[in-house]
């Protein structure tokens, strides 16, 4: 009995504990119930809030953004609470509260460390960084979102990274890199295309057609603005068009086209009211004013960028106060009133060095030394003067040393990858030799015999072996002189070619943007023309050269008519033969015709009357002449020169010729006739010359007037 007592106390024992477990279960899955429709409230939320963002109602999804704050924090949901903040920064952005932006942004940063959303949370403070014209900062923030791509879902990631690109497009932009600037728009662009992403692909050509603008090619601008509106109007995307608007109007405010300037303009602040109401529209008024000071309208012009300024100001857009403080300097440097605009100038001046934007400095210097100028301030405007040329010199260098430094690179490699080839040649031969060792000393111990004919192989072998130490040699002093004309490269690129490019580049600058009289502008267009003519030829020839190193060079032969062609090139030398006052003749009749590769044959003629040019006193005179055999065609240049020294004959077509001073002084290349005796020999001709110190030099170059022409160098 009483163990029968025991027993149902036991079983009363275990059922209270199981009623009590399963209570306890029951709770732990109402409260994941629970949990679970706390976030799926948060997500649709969110749902709301973006779509409120998407019609522009800003200020409701801004509010509604408290009530996920809160309830987030009731049940300690992370997500929501990272999501609230990036949601928040973005919409401040949008209004253009840029400084609160990036404060938002930055406390989401340090209190999320670990969130997956961290690519959202650098991605939005680049873009704080953007708008306050930070570019450095911003392209750091977007690389840093790259690195946590993979938290992303896969469907996402393309074309997050895609967005990216255009983002960092923008700000390298405002840095001044047109390389990059377009590397990463097209980046962007090709993935937009291939995907059909309409929304994306609106964007990307917006923000391309904007950048072309600011390179001033408006043709371009147009092209993918267009573009961009025609996607934009048929999905109905409202803040894309405001921007293509807005962009619109610059391209044609821009090409001077006005009216249509104006009609997009105002379309744009139509579009403003609708989608952007509790924003400003900061950038179509100082755009406008822009406008009105092209059009010479003084006091509309003057109140839009006053009133823009005021808006940049309340809102501390810093480089909206760069932009309408250089337009209140141009528009009163334009209306002859220059220390008004000065003390504008040096506003803008202040603002973009503190934002670190070199194109802007060069421009203010610029602007600063004109009006200076204007008003007889010589000390202040020499001193800008300066200013501009060194930042200039400075611009130009970099990109100059980043071309250089990437032909160098390449050049390096083809090097690198011939001797690591070398070395791989002379490692098999050594492997090969240790077998033949071997194989002698188990082959000595069978047989004396065997011994004797294997000493003669070892005799063999180390004859071979010499053969092959003299082609590694031969092979080592080619590369030696490979390497020997490389360096000749560079020093032609770094010096005959930069400088003279340089110098373009400043006087091109000047033509383009200095108030020169119109004498001065055809005094320098003037002295352009040999600089450019001497540029091209060096160029030519040093693509020739390169092909003939790295690729060989096809020729395409065909029956061609050489008197013009020769006339042409004479022609392009008319500055050089004028400067000498040389008397030059073509006595070649019409319709000698010679079958000949025509860039090959036109590279032959070019480098032989440049050399003529060169070589002849002022007063002298050049001769071109022909006579025909039964299969070829004699060409003949004979001028009246120093001639060539005896001591010269033998090097002159040679790749390592030592290049002399022309009567002027001339520079040459070193590399011009070599090229002309390797084109003239695969055409299947020749080339010589006859030539007497102070009388003349006669060149001779036969062709065949038909025939085949070897394919390849």
């Amino acid at each position: 009995m009483a163990k029968k007592i025991r027993v149902s106390k036991l079983l009363l024992i275990l059922g209270i504990w199981l009623v009590l477990s399963a209570n306890s279960y029951s709770n732990v899955f109402a409260d994941f119930q629970t949990f679970q429709s706390d976030t799926n409230k948060v997500k649709s939320m969110f749902s709301d809030i973006e779509h409120l963002m998407d019609v522009g109602n800003f200020t409701t999804a801004y509010q509604k953004l408290d009530s996920v704050d809160l309830l987030s924090e009731q049940f300690d949901y992370e997500y929501g609470l990272a999501f609230s903040g990036v949601k928040r920064a973005e919409i401040l952005l949008i209004k253009k509260q840029i400084d609160s932006a990036l404060t938002s942004i930055n406390k989401v940063i340090d209190q999320f460390p670990d969130s997956r959303l961290r690519f959202n949370f650098y991605n939005t403070q680049a873009a704080a960084y953007n708008y306050k014209g930070q570019s450095k900062q911003a392209i750091e923030s977007f690389r840093k979102g790259l690195n946590f791509i993979e938290l992303l879902p896969p469907s996402m990631r393309s074309r997050s990274i895609a967005a990216v690109h255009v983002n960092m497009a923008g700000a390298y932009h405002k840095l001044g890199d047109r390389s990059n600037t377009i590397k990463n728009y097209l980046e962007g662009l090709q993935f937009a295309e291939s995907t059909k992403d309409s929304s994306f692909l609106t964007i990307t050509l917006n923000n391309l057609g904007d950048t072309y603008n600011s390179y001033s090619e408006y043709e371009r601008a147009e092209y993918y603005l267009k573009r961009a509106e025609t996607i934009a109007l048929q999905n109905n995307y409202k803040p894309d068009l405001l921007r293509i608007y807005l962009n619109l109007g610059n391209t044609f405010s821009n090409n001077e086209k006005y009216d249509e300037a104006l009609k997009y303009y105002e379309q744009a602040l139509a579009l403003n009211k609708e989608v952007r109401p509790d924003t400003p529209p900061f950038q179509i008024i100082y755009n406008l004013g822009v406008l009105y000071s092209n059009k010479r309208q003084f006091t509309k012009a003057k109140d839009a960028f006053e009133e823009s300024l005021q808006y940049c100001i309340e809102l501390k857009i810093t480089q909206g106060l760069y932009f309408n403080y250089k337009g209140l300097g141009d528009l009163y440097e334009k209306f002859t009133q220059p220390y008004t605009a000065i003390s504008w100038y040096q506003k803008a001046l202040d603002v973009a060095t503190d934002l670190d934007q070199n194109l802007y400095i060069v421009q203010l210097h610029e602007k600063l030394y004109l009006t200076y100028k204007s008003v007889g301030e010589t000390a202040q405007a020499l001193k800008s003067l300066e200013n501009f040329k060194a930042l200039s010199d400075s611009i130009a260098k970099k990109e100059s040393d980043a071309a250089l430094s990437e032909l160098e690179s390449e050049i390096e490699l083809n090097r690198q990858t011939e001797i690591n080839r070398l070395l791989e040649e002379k490692q098999g031969i050594q492997e090969r030799q240790l077998i033949l060792t071997r194989n002698l000393n188990i082959a000595a111990v069978v047989v004396i015999v065997i011994i004797l004919v294997l000493l003669y192989v070892v005799f063999r072998s180390g004859t071979d072996r010499k053969k092959v130490n003299l082609v590694l040699n031969k092979q080592k002093e080619e590369l030696e002189e490979l390497n020997q004309t490389k360096d000749k490269l560079f020093a032609i690129v770094a010096h005959d070619l930069r400088s003279p490019m340089a110098s373009l580049q400043g006087i091109l600058y000047m033509i383009n943007s200095s108030e020169l009289s119109l004498q001065e502008v055809k005094d320098l267009v003037i002295s352009l023309e040999p600089t450019l003519q001497k540029n091209i030829n060096t160029l030519d020839d040093l693509l020739a050269w390169a092909r003939k190193q790295m690729s060989g060079i096809s020729l395409n032969p065909q029956d061609i008519d050489t008197k013009p062609i020769i006339d042409d090139v004479i022609s392009k030398q008319l500055y050089e033969i004028d400067a000498k006052n040389l008397t030059i003749s073509n006595k070649i009749p019409g319709q000698t015709i010679a079958c000949v590769d025509l860039n090959a044959f036109k590279l032959i003629i070019r480098n032989l009357l440049s050399n003529s040019i060169k070589f002849t006193q002022s007063n002298g005179s050049i001769e071109f002449d022909c006579t025909e055999g039964n299969g070829s065609v004699t060409f003949t240049i004979k001028d009246t020169g120093i001639g060539i020294p005896e001591d010269l004959h033998d090097s002159i077509f040679k790749d390592k010729s030592k290049t002399r001073l022309g009567t002027n002084m001339e520079l040459g290349n070193g590399f011009g006739l070599s090229l002309c005796k390797e084109f003239a020999h695969r055409m299947n001709g020749e080339i010589y010359f006859e030539s007497e110190e102070n009388v003349g030099t006669t060149f001779f170059l036969t062709l065949p007037k038909s025939g085949q022409i070897k394919s390849n160098i």
